[in-house]
């Protein structure tokens, strides 16, 4: 064969490596995933809507009615958020599977490239083999010599860059394997926090039927149940408010973190505030608090959001003054003690995922939101403390409760 010839055919080897496909993932793979999206968004759909009915049961909570069909709806929509995740994880899992088979076809393809671009290129040192003035004098014109010069160079350059694009290729859905990857243990982590909210759901069956064998299905017996609360929750906060003006004289300010944005994380994802610090108009307003102050700040937080710690630290105590004074208090409450001298406290959880001494870092979840406690509809309440001020003391009524200086979280959020 004449070396014009071989480079042309070398040539159009090469133009049919280049087209060849890399190996695309099956079909009904992609049809899956699609299937998955139009599950999960009805599941979203769903979940808005028992949000909605949970919102205008909180307005009839003080019926005993209202209160048992808001227990109904938080249940319903805790079934629906672990479905929601469910089917999540399995659209993620079908979306790393398909990453995993273009991964694999790229591989196979490149494979197959760079052979056949060894044969070629086998081939065109075979051809260059021959000494210049041997290969010149094969040639019946000076041009054509040239162009066969011209053909090896650029046939050697779209080798080199062909090779390069496949690599990219590769890099790329390795990459995009490895976010996917990042996101399935994102979303079991997830799993793992609504198998916990299935705790919670237990807590509000029990709940539910805890108030309705207190009750007997009676709205004079749940009023008269609401009325005692009250009477102990009122003298609760006078406690507090008691213990808690001495304690405020101790915060030292000059060893305190200065006022700056960020020193303490939202506790909440997003953190909507719903009341503020101090002489707040709920606060002001209503006989909520003994003192009409405000020790702390509330974020909106349906059952089961993740709470997290605004700071790194060590858990000083955890406790739940349900246990003895039923809606009077804090409910389930988690306090942290931070390096920076201060302490946070969060209340109103359904559930708590730490233990006292334990060493939580900053951002970590710590456990859900709820309405343990006295609230008005489920929230999580937030306290910082100077941390040496702080003390666990048995109130009268509710066991043990956390004290201490308290500053404006606003302060340090």
């Amino acid at each position: 064969m004449k070396p014009i010839l071989k480079i042309s055919a070398f040539a159009a080897l090469f133009v049919l490596i280049l087209s060849l496909p890399a190996k695309a993932a099956p079909e009904d793979l992609k049809q899956q995933i699609e299937a998955k999206s139009q599950e999960i968004q009805k599941l979203e759909e769903e979940i808005k809507q028992y949000q909605e009915s949970i919102d205008e049961a909180e307005f009839a909570a003080k019926t005993l009615s209202g209160e048992i069909k808001r227990l109904d709806t938080e249940i319903k929509k805790l079934n629906a958020q672990i479905s929601l995740t469910q089917k999540k994880i399995a659209k993620k899992e079908l979306e790393i599977k398909e990453l995993g088979e273009n991964i694999t076809g790229t591989q196979g393809s490149i494979k197959n490239r760079q052979e056949m671009l060894a044969k070629i290129l086998e081939g065109l040192n075979k051809a260059e083999s021959d000494g210049m003035l041997e290969t010149f004098l094969k040639y019946s014109a000076l041009s054509d010599f040239f162009d066969e010069l011209e053909r090896i160079r650029t046939l050697n350059i779209g080798i080199r860059q062909n090779h390069e694009e496949l690599k990219t290729l590769k890099a790329n859905l390795e990459d995009r394997k490895q976010k996917a990857e990042a996101a399935r243990r994102d979303l079991k982590n997830l799993q793992a926090d609504l198998l916990a909210q299935r705790e919670i759901q237990k807590d509000a069956r029990a709940e539910k039927n805890s108030l309705l064998s207190a009750t007997k299905n009676q709205e004079a017996a749940y009023q008269k149940l609401l009325k005692e609360r009250e009477q102990k929750r009122a003298q609760i906060y006078e406690e507090i408010r008691k213990i808690e003006d001495e304690l405020k004289k101790q915060i030292d300010f000059g060893t305190l973190p200065s006022f700056g944005k960020g020193i303490l994380l939202l506790p909440i994802d997003g953190g909507v505030l719903t009341q503020g610090f101090g002489n707040t108009s709920f606060a002001s307003y209503t006989d909520v608090y003994a003192n009409g102050f405000h020790n702390g700040v509330d974020f909106k937080a349906s059952i089961g959001t993740p709470v997290r710690a605004a700071d790194g630290g060590v858990v000083k105590a955890t406790g739940n003054s349900d246990l003895l004074c039923p809606r009077g208090s804090y409910g389930k409450w988690v306090l942290i003690e931070h390096p920076n001298n201060l302490a946070t406290l969060y209340a109103h959880f359904s559930l708590i995922r730490v233990s006292p001494r334990q060493t939580v870092g900053r951002g970590d979840i710590i456990g859900y939101s709820g309405n343990t406690g006295y609230v008005t509809g489920p929230h999580l309440h937030f306290t910082v403390y100077d941390a040496r001020t702080v003390q666990l003391r048995p109130s009268r009524i509710c066991g043990v409760l956390p004290y201490g200086g308290y500053l404006n979280p606003l302060n340090y959020l």
